[in-house]
């Protein structure tokens, strides 16, 4: 965030004076690009934490011997269900299908036994359909009711599986329409933005990447406190422009 900021000031301040190019403009992008990927590649938690993921990986095995696509405990919940051995009122019916079709679907896609997130959207997209019930859809199937290793970290697709339509609009479509109107006045008001107008917008969308990838950002009460000053101080500094635009007119 720092960098970012050393960056978009210096960025701004050359605008300002109208010696900024199109080849200094590429030159920051380039120079953005190039230390994220270093973060990314030569990190070494990162190097470290894929290197377990990988050794992990191999340690699951379905009966065959093949590395298996799923975790170890759907796997065993897979087998009670084939079987009928599975404790009665454990899971519903609509939840047992969709273990057998999550099973099928991540052997069809060759998907990784330690890659939860992606477990978590396919059950939860085929929880849905095999439902078939619009107060699911309109309210969600709550936010712990499922199995303890099926729960949406990613929260983005939580919002609207977890607390249905209604909830994906009262809860995560406000913070959408305010950074997404933020790109457009920026974009349209280009010439009137600031370093602090960019910082606020970079925060608000900064947080959506968070929750998608990272999860627990929104559901966090201490972040989402940062999250609403963020949008607030967006929409303040977006006033302040238009009242100054105004003032200018007139």
């Amino acid at each position: 965030m720092i960098v970012s900021y050393i960056l978009l000031d210096v960025i701004m301040t050359l605008r300002q004076k109208g010696k900024i190019n199109k080849k200094m403009i590429a030159a920051g992008i380039a120079v953005i690009a190039t230390i994220l990927l270093v973060i990314v590649t030569i990190g070494s938690t990162t190097l470290q934490r894929r290197k377990h993921l990988q050794n992990v990986e191999k340690d699951i095995v379905e009966e065959n011997d093949q590395i298996a696509h799923l975790t170890g405990d759907l796997l065993e919940i897979r087998a009670k269900i084939e079987q009928g051995t599975l404790e009665e009122g454990y899971m519903s019916k609509e939840e047992q299908q969709s273990i057998l079709e999550l099973y099928e679907i991540a052997n069809q896609w060759k998907v990784k036994n330690n890659d939860q997130r992606m477990q978590e959207l396919i059950y939860n997209a085929l929880l849905v359909k095999n439902q078939k019930n619009p107060i699911y859809i309109l309210l969600g199937n709550g936010y712990v009711c499922n199995f303890r290793e099926l729960i949406l970290e990613m929260e983005i697709p939580a919002f609207l599986f977890n607390f249905g339509v209604i909830g994906f609009i009262l809860y995560f479509m406000p913070f959408a329409c305010i950074t997404g109107y933020g790109i457009y006045f920026a974009i349209k008001n280009r010439k009137q933005i600031d370093t602090q107008y960019l910082m606020y917008l970079g925060g608000c969308g900064f947080t959506f990447a968070l929750s998608f990838f990272a999860g627990y950002t929104f559901f966090n009460s201490s972040n989402m406190i940062i999250i609403i000053v963020l949008n607030t101080l967006l929409i303040n500094k977006i006033t302040h422009i238009q009242k100054e635009e105004r003032g200018k007119k007139s």
